[in-house]
């Protein structure tokens, strides 16, 4: 069976590219999002997330090319059909992904990170039959954005940003009183402030563990984002 390749690396995106400014290699998993899969992999999504999602930007704005699906999507739909129906396999190569990840970061004198949801929102917190990918790397950094509320009891070496939508603002105030980060969209600048917190450019790269507590991580709208008029999108 032809192996299916999980994590991108640093050189493959304009972002994580910018990571290594930093001093860390940043390697990123991108599923299908939502339900593209026919498996919904984006539980908290919204409308207006679902129609700026970030698999409809940069490369990935090509849905089809000279006919053929594009590479990136086909890649994309690979992986999130692994982890549903094969998830021993998914975990083995996630596995072998991420220690090769490992060994290629040191030996560029690079410190490795990883985010396992690049486009999407599941709990990789959780067990699979008594295994754990985050624990199972205790000493290496996992960071994820989420819509998702209630994901407590985290790894140490696991640290998530809420993303607010235009249909959460409560989940997002409580996210703020509980002293959570949060980050938000914004149309075409970035204000100083929001709910009260210092508003940091989040395009600058995309370590969001290394973000002052209690910030709001600003991202200016891309792709069809640009053209939102759910609320997603702040003005």
């Amino acid at each position: 069976m032809r192996e299916v390749k999980l994590l991108t690396y640093p050189h493959g995106s304009t972002k994580t590219n910018k990571s290594m400014k930093y001093g860390y290699a940043n390697f990123i998993m991108y599923l299908a999002p939502h339900k593209l899969s026919g498996q919904n992999v984006c539980p908290g999504a919204t409308i207006g997330c679902i129609k700026s999602c970030l698999n409809e930007s940069g490369r990935a704005l090509w849905v089809e090319k000279n006919g053929k699906i594009n590479p990136i999507h086909k890649a994309r739909l690979a992986r999130t059909l692994l982890y549903f129906n094969d998830r021993a396999r998914f975990f083995t190569q996630l596995t072998k992904e991420i220690k090769s990840g490992i060994t290629w970061a040191k030996k560029r004198d690079l410190i490795p990170v990883f985010r396992l949801n690049g486009t999407s929102d599941l709990r990789f917190e959780n067990d699979w039959q008594n295994f754990n990918i985050i624990k199972h790397f205790s000493d290496i950094q996992f960071y994820d954005y989420t819509k998702l509320y209630n994901r407590r009891n985290l790894p140490a070496n696991y640290h998530l940003t809420f993303s607010r939508a235009e249909s959460n603002q409560e989940q997002t105030l409580n996210a703020v009183v509980n002293g959570l980060n949060i980050s938000a969209v914004f149309r075409s600048e970035l204000p100083k402030k929001y709910l009260g917190l210092n508003v940091i450019d989040g395009d600058q790269h995309d370590l969001r563990f290394l973000d002052p507590q209690r910030s709001c991580i600003g991202l200016i709208a891309k792709g069809k984002a640009k053209n939102d008029t759910s609320g997603f999108v702040i003005n």
